[in-house]
């Protein structure tokens, strides 16, 4: 009868030194106080937002509304620009991650051919946008010539690119075992099966990562709708909208009947509530999207910067 061999060697643990103790108690202490410095300010936007006009105090932090009241959210789905801006921003953010990711995962994967021609002369070519740019000034003209002034194509063709996130997936795609692509093709899978069928799905933290960076990039974007698409009012961004609302309470206090600027018409509500709703909208999308994409994020971008 066989008899259970104990391991009664035994278990070395590690004291940690009283210089170890110091650091871990000021990291601690370090990072708390940094979530405090950024849970705050949110908080006090929240309220805001759900805050009556004559409740606002300019002179400290309010951690609770003295009345709840929903005016500032009413307004800003009651309001067609607001509610315009909020589906381009959605569509543009959509439409710009998927076409950004499968470009960039197709270079990706041609650029980890071996036998690919020119495969370092193309790289390297690649890499000087990434380093130099000409400036805003030839972008514009750029823009222009192709006639993406005024076009919604305009957030989506020149960021759907990046060498960058090209680099940290080929990277990704190096690190995955050669012996299922050679199995494939002895199967007889060709080049796109094999992309799409065993590079892609083993690829996803990569690809969540890039997309979530690619997310907010798009999300918070506004400087390109200035530039590019300020004359038209059907392209305007979520982001650009608040901007333009913050411009708008800073140049004056006094309101308008058209536009952005005609906010406050309402009982209960004044700029600051509807910028502090507007900003809660902005955020929220990605505080939803970002728990589902947490778990590959650390690993898509360890691997993907790491091995290659």
């Amino acid at each position: 009868m066989a008899h259970k061999v104990k391991d009664e060697s035994p278990k070395i643990k590690m004291k940690k030194s009283v210089g170890s103790h110091i650091f871990d108690t000021c990291n601690v202490i370090f990072m708390v106080l940094f979530c405090i410095t950024i849970i705050i300010p949110f908080w006090d936007v929240v309220v805001r937002s759900f805050s009556r006009a004559q409740d606002i105090s300019y002179m400290h932090i309010n951690f609770l509304p003295k009345v709840w009241t929903l005016d500032a959210y009413k307004y800003c789905f009651q309001d067609n620009e607001i509610i315009s801006a909020f589906f381009v921003s959605i569509l543009r953010t959509v439409l710009g991650t998927v076409i950004h990711v499968i470009v960039c995962c197709m270079a990706a994967y041609a650029l980890t051919r071996t036998d690919m021609p020119f495969r370092k002369v193309i790289t390297a070519i690649l890499l000087i946008p990434m380093f130099f740019s000409a400036g805003m000034i030839p972008a514009y003209l750029n823009m222009k010539r192709l006639g993406l002034l005024n076009n919604f194509l305009v957030y989506i063709l020149p960021s759907g690119f990046s060498i960058y996130d090209t680099i940290i997936i080929r990277n990704y795609f190096f690190s995955i075992d050669k012996g299922m692509e050679e199995a494939a093709s002895i199967d007889g899978a060709s080049q796109v099966r094999i992309f799409a069928s065993i590079i892609m799905p083993l690829s996803q933290p990569v690809i969540a990562t890039v997309s979530l960076w690619q997310m907010v990039a798009h999300w918070n974007s506004w400087f390109d709708n200035m530039i590019y698409c300020r004359r038209s009012a059907e392209l305007t961004t979520l982001q650009y909208l608040l901007r333009r609302m913050l411009d708008s309470l800073t140049a004056s206090t006094t309101t308008s009947s058209s536009g952005v600027e005609a906010i406050g018409t309402l009982v209960d509500t004044n700029p600051d509530t509807i910028k502090a709703a507007t900003t809660i909208l902005v955020v929220l999308p990605i505080v939803m999207i970002y728990p589902f994409l947490q778990k590959y994020f650390v690993k898509g971008i360890m691997v993907g910067a790491v091995k290659g």
